[in-house]
């Protein structure tokens, strides 16, 4: 596997939500990963797999809804010359 998609799923109650996003505002790896959106995190695992084992974790302890999408092959952005721009700028 390469990479992985992270999707959790935002509960209607604020306080664990704004728990995990305090910690996953922690993992700042751009070559580990990008945060896509609020509750999305593009993972390259071929680097390290600390962060999406930090991000399940996490999640189970707050009880968060999560789905993982793995890519046997580095996800390719069409076109090629387009980069999205992450939230939190380029970071995981």
């Amino acid at each position: 596997m390469h990479s992985a998609l992270f999707v959790v799923s935002m509960p209607n109650d604020d306080k664990p939500w704004l728990s995990f996003l305090a910690y996953s505002s922690k993992l700042k790896n751009a070559a580990r990963g990008q945060r896509l959106a609020e509750n999305v995190w593009l993972l390259n695992l071929q680097e390290s797999v600390e962060e999406l084992a930090a991000l399940i974790s996490y999640a189970e302890q707050l009880a968060l809804p999560y789905g993982i999408l793995p890519f046997d092959a580095e996800p390719q952005w069409l076109p090629a010359d387009f980069d999205p721009k992450t939230i939190q700028g380029r970071n995981v």
